[in-house]
């Protein structure tokens, strides 16, 4: 199910020449002037989510409130050239207001005919030096660790300042009349939820014995992203240096981490399982407790990529002993489409 965030723009082009874009900033709902530029009209709002997603499991990626709040947007509109024509920082006031009262802003210097790029950037600070399109593509985050924490804080908040960060890009052509823009805007970081348990086949194979997920770890996650989606030509020049981990909540485990490109296995994304294997099955006697760690690569999308705003859903069923006795499937959900990835472990 997506849960995403849209941006409409709504653009009329208004007679006359332009104002210049300090008096357009500093007066953003002047009055018919035609001197004044282009009028635009500009309205969001979160996505709703579906009438089912208050009963929805873990693991079916669901969005939540904190997931998709926008609590800061900065609006860009750069020309065909990528020179930054007006950029507005909105306030509180404005984005709580927007899905009923739309924004009123004056964008100078551009005309009917002229094909420009729209740009929102929500929940982050972009520098004033950023100021054609090259150098917003060139913008990086490497804070993914601020979006992980304790498994019932990430479940219940959201563990970076400031939330999400959401990015999103349309180009329109401006025509007579009303000009119509459409942004959807998507998180710059993937969801990634684990569900781990003892199969059938291992409580069948080993009577009362028991086996308890203790900690998760991720590893070998990107350590940085671009702020804007880049995918369709590459990736930011980053390690794979990213590792999180977390005590596991009756075998669910929830991270966060950053796209990453396809790669050969032993450089994917690393799952490490660690838990306590107890002959007798009673916790009272701690002398037949022995430590089992797990390891399985993670095949995000296909072949280790993991995608920006996806949805990744990382099913174990723990078999056996051997360490890789774990059956894993992993499904992709929106956020974008979710994945399923379902391991064995121990066979």
């Amino acid at each position: 199910m997506k849960k995403l965030v849209c941006f409409a723009a709504l653009l009329a082009a208004a007679a006359g020449t332009s104002c210049e874009k300090q008096a357009a900033e500093q007066n953003p709902n002047p009055g018919n002037n035609p001197g004044e530029g282009q009028r635009i009209t500009l309205s969001f709002e979160s996505a709703r989510p579906a009438p089912d997603a208050d009963t929805r499991a873990f693991g079916e990626g669901t969005t939540e409130a904190w997931e998709k709040a926008v609590n800061s947007a900065t609006v860009f509109v750069f020309d065909a050239e990528g020179a930054v024509k007006f950029r507005r920082d909105l306030s509180t006031t404005e984005i709580a207001n927007a899905p009923t009262t739309p924004v009123s802003l004056i964008v100078p210097d551009i005309r009917v005919g002229e094909s420009c790029d729209f740009v929102v950037v929500a929940n982050r600070t972009v520098p004033q030096s950023v100021t054609s399109m090259d150098l917003l593509l060139a913008e990086t985050d490497t804070d993914a660790a601020a979006y992980n924490g304790t498994f019932a804080n990430v479940t219940s908040k959201a563990m970076r300042s400031g939330g999400f960060v959401m990015t999103g890009q349309a180009r329109q052509k401006i025509v007579e009349g009303t000009t119509k823009v459409a942004v959807t805007l998507r998180r710059t970081v993937a969801k990634v939820e684990v569900s781990m348990a003892a199969s059938e086949a291992f409580k069948s194979k080993y009577g009362n014995a028991t086996i308890t997920i203790n900690r998760i770890s991720l590893s070998r996650g990107a350590s940085a992203t671009y702020l804007m989606d880049r995918s369709a030509t590459g990736y930011a020049a980053a390690g794979s240096t990213f590792s999180s981990e977390q005590a596991s909540s009756a075998g669910h485990n929830l991270f966060y981490i950053f796209e990453k490109a396809a790669a050969g296995e032993g450089s994917r994304v690393l799952l490490t399982v660690e838990t306590t294997y107890d002959i007798d099955g009673s916790a009272s006697t701690t002398a037949d407790q022995v430590p089992v760690t797990y390891e399985v690569e993670l095949t995000g999308a296909g072949g280790g990529k993991i995608l920006r705003n996806g949805a990744y859903h990382v099913k174990g069923s723990i078999d056996g002993l051997t360490g890789q006795d774990l059956t894993l499937t992993v499904s992709v959900a929106p956020w974008e489409t979710l994945q399923t990835q379902e391991v064995n472990l121990g066979q």
